[in-house]
């Protein structure tokens, strides 16, 4: 009895000093990180700006360029990486859910998905009739009416002008603890009058800080962790015209004449094209300066897609499909590597997006996000595809960053991204408050209490009389 009550008490001992110790250890670790991580620094370089800080370096361009960042472990200035954005492309998934080059001009020939040749044979027969006149007058109009808003599927963000807001500084109780700010794609060129919707449409958000952080997500209850020299990005997408409501029309009307439409209604989607490359520091000016020509001067034999060590050295654009990411993973993280060793930079990205104001207006909901990724001759082409959001809006969170050992993966604070296609800057909310029992603290709990036990037990044990193993085995 006097055992149970001694090891009762014991346990609940432990349990005490743990669960006094643990905050203290973590706000240790809290007071290191930010001593060794507040120094923030952006300094205006000719047409870059470059944002530092004793983990990460990174530029990116501040007059009117497309976005791309060139960004390098600071500590390790001879490795650097490159993340291009280079534009939008809407297509079709006939097969699976992942974007695939051959099929980007579908809308160059979408009378061959309307009609088997036999029905269109049939069609052109019947026009010839004075009483079909009437049919096909109503199809002059309604193909007059798709030209009016049909638009080319490709949106090449180079084309098109861009704004770059004032760099903002994230602030709680005096303190800075990152900055942010935002690229809008704010002009169309005059040659591409279909994608005039795009205008002050498109934007990329983004959010470096010198700290760990949990973000919160608005309308959704998702968080993540952003860790201290992790640039963290929002893709926004508002009000995308899609080619396929533009010949709703044309489809409803061929299908009241009882012909059998072949448009996969539900399978239009929106791709994301991204080129990820590495150059070495001797290339940095001619990054900088030629930007556009980047891809031609980079070094990177390999990347790690999540399990895969895929090598980028050929260029397969000309004769192989894109491979689909099919790992179910709520992350899916691209690591740059060579033929041996996993190197620091990451490209990485949620595997949903928020979409807003679809089906219905002023509700939210998620969305899968997939993606497929082909070698480029040094660099890799990846394309991230977005389901059909009508007039809705949809937003997507990719980053940037180095794997850099001995960062503090506790969050500091908790903070509330921002939403929509106007907001940039997120919200503090306040200091992160660490769970009252989270899963490694359980663990040390159950092992302390295991500990006790055993001692205890162990003390027990000694008090009992020996056993002469020894004498017992030569007793008679």
């Amino acid at each position: 009895m006097r055992t149970r009550r001694n090891f009762v008490a014991a346990t609940a001992l432990a349990i005490l000093l743990l669960a006094s110790a643990s905050p203290m250890i973590v706000l240790t670790s809290s007071a290191s990180a930010d001593e060794e991580h507040d120094d923030l620094r952006l300094v205006p370089e000719d047409n870059w700006y470059k944002l530092q800080t004793d983990i990460v370096t990174v530029l990116f361009p501040r007059v009117g360029q497309k976005p791309m960042f060139i960004w390098w472990y600071t500590g390790k200035p001879d490795q650097i990486y490159v993340v291009k954005y280079q534009g939008l492309i809407e297509y079709f998934a006939f097969e699976g859910e992942y974007y695939n080059r051959m099929r980007e001009a579908w809308h160059e020939r979408f009378e061959e998905m309307f009609m088997e040749p036999r029905e269109r044979e049939l069609m052109e027969h019947e026009m010839m009739d004075p009483m079909y006149r009437e049919r096909l007058e109503i199809l002059r109009q309604i193909m007059t009416q798709i030209n009016a808003t049909w638009h080319r599927p490709f949106l090449p963000f180079n084309a098109a002008t861009w704004s770059l807001n004032e760099v903002r500084n994230i602030t709680t109780d005096g303190k800075i603890i990152g900055v942010s700010f935002a690229f809008k794609l704010v002009h169309v060129p005059d040659w591409m009058p279909g994608l005039k919707f795009a205008e002050n449409n498109i934007m990329i958000r983004v959010r470096f800080y010198n700290t760990t952080v949990e973000e919160t997500v608005p309308d959704t209850g998702y968080k993540y962790t952003v860790y201290a020299g992790e640039m963290k990005m929002d893709f926004v997408v508002n009000k995308w015209v899609w080619n396929i409501d533009s010949i709703k029309a044309l489809i409803d009307y061929l299908r009241n004449q009882g012909i059998d439409v072949k448009v996969p209604e539900g399978k239009t989607r929106l791709a994301l094209w991204i080129n990820l490359a590495s150059i070495n520091i001797t290339k940095l000016p001619i990054a900088e300066g030629e930007p556009e020509e980047v891809e031609e001067h980079s070094t990177a034999t390999h990347m790690e897609v999540e399990d895969m060590h895929e090598d980028i050295r050929p260029n397969m654009t000309l004769t192989s499909q894109e491979k689909p990411i099919e790992v179910s993973r709520p992350v899916i993280k691209l690591r740059f590597a060579n033929e041996t060793t996993t190197l620091g930079g990451f490209f990485r990205f949620v595997s949903s997006a928020k979409v807003k104001d679809y089906p219905k207006v002023g509700e939210a909901s998620t969305v899968p996000v997939k993606a497929a990724y082909i070698a480029a001759g040094a660099h890799m082409r990846l394309f991230i595809g977005y389901p059909y959001f009508g007039n809705g809006s949809l937003e997507h969170d990719p980053s940037i960053g180095v794997d850099v050992p001995g960062i503090d993966t506790t969050p500091q604070y908790t903070v509330q991204a921002p939403s929509g296609i106007n907001e940039i800057t997120p919200t503090v909310i306040g200091k992160y408050v660490l769970p009252l029992l989270t899963t490694e603290l359980a663990a040390v709990l159950v092992g302390a209490v295991s500990l006790v036990a055993i001692l205890i037990y162990a003390v027990k044990w000694k008090r009992k009389a020996p056993i002469n193993m020894v004498g017992a085995s030569h007793s008679p």
